[in-house]
């Protein structure tokens, strides 16, 4: 055993001892010690305070954990903050924002100065896989060589793609995504060189990502990858026309976003000035940071949220000041003797702050629980497509605004009590029953709280309000079809096996009469695209007759949709004008088209334009154009594309003359099938399936859903929104309502001498209840008032949220004044029918 000897400190050197940081920590020791026990003896107090600050500070906090994911975590890429994504835009055409064609990319790439490198990336539809267990479609897109590496990610196992595989013929190579991997090979590192049956073509596996690794486009929760195709491109004859590629750059040291821009701009323009006709005039190039791409539509809504949070924690501040305040004036004598016996008004001033720091605490971690669960209810009921919610956590950064917001919540509502309770004259406070002009003041400042947290009540309303008549408004529009009863499935057959579009019709021919033969089916038919799903195939039109006007694309530009003679019946859309599609319509007939209600007006307002004629042009000019079609029929708008978008000019043409009208490049061999059935058509899915397979044993079958299903997910994020708004603004009401009432009994029980005099001179009970709720609504009015102008001035930042509505709907605004002042009716009623029942021999003796 060894002995360490015991070393004391020299003589000369004392250890510090009752230093000022010491006398600093005993007193606060001694404020907090004596506030937790003031605290406990007033749990009810203590309780509604922790309980109002915990609501305001749980919500604020997941909606900010919301915000985190999707707007302030960086990317998970090597220096995100360099990223950017490169967009063309032109308002003739109508796309807010489309990506760059072929020949655009190639050439920024070869002469930018702006940017280290450029990447792109495009997938038009699912490919599919067979010979690894059952055939099925999967996520295959397309990039360029350098995809990976300019996002800074290395492959897992094997290698990625090297630019000599960005050639047609010679990009016949895959790289996995690693779900993939494990899913569909259980991680065998042996799938580097192995060959995969992709769309009839043989693809070698050369590489697998890394777990970790999620593409700009896989940040949705509703899209993934699962593996990586190297892209053909044509530096020699780059295609052009068609902005399919969607373009990030990675900027070189020392460019801005802005010089980035205008190198963009001006390579797309060159383009415009050598190949005029293929562009429309006013087409133009911009750049966003990558991060801002990639939130989208959702970065708006989210701040908007966090803005309607931040009210409901500000009116439970308020809140908790009003209790405070009312406490302070019970609390005057205690203070005035403490006074009287030494205490400095600083001391006493952190004391009251260190009991409102133990309230925001104790506020502050039951709001972090309840975040836990608000967190767990926000991922359940929000959209898919918002990119990274799925990745809302509460980490330190949340943690970390919880703790800030506590804080602030503090200062917000522990300050000015705090500042109010010393200001007080010693000798009249002392006094029994004496009432300073501090009181007085106090009693002013909590009526000009409840009237800040009623305007701010009435503002959260009117929000909640516009966006709950915004979503009724989109349950009731007129969609155009019918969609109950619908069974729809997407169906892929071999490519091999079916080469051309008339083998395809064929295929499709025979499953109408399978499907439409079963029992409980009305009816059936196909499609190539369903109504509420981003467009079909879209595509410009030149009318018989007419000079093709390239500086009004948008007004030539349609969806069109292959569809079978039974479409319309079975889908319920109705005939306005001519006939609908027949067994008549077949390849060897004349061509033949229906054509929407917005794609008539259009192009004949007030004519009427069965027997016109137009052709499809491909998007180019230049482009070997299709046989004339001829108009048959025309049919009322059906919601298209998104459900708060008007319907686009749309056209239809016969399953069975798709190779004539559109050409025979390509086959179309994806389609929907559609049946209407007489009972619940969820049960008849298995049966359908079945009867497909057994038509074509290669057919894969998904998305096997009703058209009931399709339009309720088409109104999820306003569903969102509008539940989101509702739950805040609800909550807003019953604080704005527990104010009024608080500061209205504590009125009251402060009057109740003056009641009694009043009484005892001949005031009746109506006359006392009159009295207090004329007080408590002049409040109330006060707070409406103001709300309203407020609510006028900001909703209008929420317009892009609505649907149906105006920003300052008149019924939406005179609803929520209405319901604020019933409200606040009944939180006067309760202590005004108290006050009119006072003893006045009773209060009398209160003096």
């Amino acid at each position: 055993m060894h002995l360490v000897p015991v070393v004391s400190p020299p003589a000369n050197i004392r250890c510090p001892s009752g230093t000022k940081i010491e006398e600093i920590m005993q007193a606060l020791w001694q404020d907090l010690r004596y506030g937790a026990r003031m605290l406990s003896k007033k749990p009810g107090f203590t309780l509604i305070a922790v309980i109002t600050l915990a609501l305001g500070i749980g919500a604020n906090t997941a909606i900010f954990s919301a915000v985190n994911a999707v707007l302030l975590r960086s990317l998970p890429y090597d220096q995100p903050e360099r990223l950017v994504a490169l967009y063309t835009a032109s308002p003739t055409v109508g796309y807010p924002r489309s990506g760059l064609t072929e020949a655009e990319f190639i050439h920024l790439r070869q002469e930018n100065r702006s940017f280290a490198a450029l990447a792109g990336w495009y997938m038009f539809e699912r490919s599919t896989l067979r010979g690894v267990s059952e055939p099925e479609r999967v996520a295959a897109p397309f990039c360029t060589a350098n995809y990976f590496r300019m996002l800074g990610v290395k492959v897992a196992l094997g290698r990625d793609f090297n630019a000599e595989e960005e050639v047609e013929g010679k990009n016949k190579f895959v790289v996995l995504s690693h779900a993939f991997w494990q899913r569909k090979f259980a991680g065998d590192p042996a799938v580097i060189g192995r060959t995969l049956d992709l769309d009839d073509s043989g693809y070698t596996v050369i590489g697998v990502l890394p777990a970790s690794f999620k593409a700009p486009m896989e940040l949705r929760a509703d899209t993934r990858a699962d593996l990586w195709r190297a892209i053909d491109l044509r530096p020699a004859d780059p295609r052009r026309g068609n902005g399919y590629l969607d373009v990030i750059g990675r900027l070189r040291p020392g460019a801005t976003p802005a010089q980035a821009q205008a190198e963009h701009h001006a390579n797309l323009r060159r383009e415009a000035t050598e190949y005029p006709k293929w562009y429309p005039p006013d087409e133009f190039g911009y750049v966003l940071p990558l991060e801002r791409a990639v939130a989208g539509d959702a970065r708006l809504a989210l701040l908007i949220l966090l803005g309607a949070v931040a009210v409901v924690l500000l009116i439970a501040c308020v809140n908790v000041a009003n209790l405070l305040l009312v406490r302070g004036e019970d609390r005057q004598k205690e203070i005035a003797v403490r006074a009287a016996l030494g205490a400095s008004r600083g001391r006493i001033v952190r004391q009251l702050l260190m009991e409102s720091l133990l309230l925001a605490t104790l506020g502050g971690g039951s709001g972090l629980l309840l975040a836990t669960w608000g967190v767990d209810a926000l991922l359940r009921i929000s959209p898919e497509d918002v990119p990274r919610l799925a990745e809302t956590s509460l980490d330190l950064r949340v943690t970390g605004f919880a703790l800030l917001i506590s804080l602030g919540a503090t200062a917000l509502f522990g300050l000015a009590p705090a500042l109010r309770a010393v200001k007080f004259d010693l000798h009249t406070t002392l006094k029994e029953g004496g009432r300073s002009e501090a009181a007085n003041s106090r009693s002013r400042l909590r009526r000009s709280l409840v009237v800040l947290e009623t305007a701010l009540a009435v503002v959260l309303l009117v929000a909640a309000g516009l966006l709950i008549r915004s979503v009724r408004e989109l349950q009731r529009t007129d969609i155009g079809f019918r969609s109950d009863h619908l069974l729809t499935m997407r169906l892929t057959p071999p490519a091999s096996a079916y080469p051309d579009n008339q083998r395809v019709t064929d295929l499709y021919e025979r499953l109408l009469a399978r499907a439409g033969a079963l029992p409980g089916v009305e009816s059936a038919a196909v499609a190539d695209h369903l109504p509420l799903n981003d467009g079909g195939n879209t595509t410009v039109v030149e009318i018989e007759g007419r000079k093709f006007d390239m500086n009004n694309l948008k007004h030539m530009s349609i969806d069109f949709r292959t569809v079978s003679a039974g479409y319309f019946q079975t889908m319920g859309m109705r005939l306005l004008r001519g006939r609908l599609f027949t067994g008549a319509d077949q390849e060897g007939a004349a061509p033949v088209a229906i054509i929407n209600e917005s794609f008539a007006r259009n192009h004949w307002p007030g004519e009427d334009p069965v027997g016109k004629r137009f052709r499809y042009l491909d998007n180019i000019p230049e482009r070997a154009k299709t046989r004339y079609l001829t108009i048959v029929g025309v049919v009322a708008d059906a919601k298209n594309r998104a459900f708060a978008d008007t319907a686009w000019l749309e056209a239809f043409i016969p399953l069975a003359q798709h190779a004539v009208t559109y050409g025979k490049e390509g086959v179309q061999r994806d389609f929907n099938l559609v049946a209407r059935t007489t009972a619940d058509p969820s049960i008849l899915a298995t049966t359908a399936q079945r009867e497909a397979r057994e038509i074509e044993r290669g057919f894969i079958i998904t998305h096997v859903r009703t058209m009931d299903d399709i339009v309720a997910a088409a109104v999820t994020q306003p569903r969102f929104n509008m539940i989101l708004f509702g739950g805040f603004a609800l909550l807003a009401l019953a604080l704005g309502a527990v104010g009024i009432y608080g500061v209205i009994a504590y009125t009251v029980a402060q009057r109740t001498h003056e009641i009694g005099v009043r009484m005892a001179l001949g005031a009746q009970s109506r006359d006392v209840l009159k009295l207090v709720v004329a007080e408590g609504m002049s409040l109330a009015a006060s707070g409406v008032g103001i709300g309203l102008l407020a609510s006028f001035a900001l909703t209008r930042l929420m317009k892009t949220l609505l649907f149906g509505v105006s920003a300052t709907d008149p019924l939406t605004f005179v609803s929520i004044a209405l319901l604020l002042t019933v409200v606040a009716l009944l939180a006067c009623y309760v202590p005004a029918r108290r006050a009119a029942k006072v003893d006045p021999m009773v209060a009398l003796r209160c003096e």
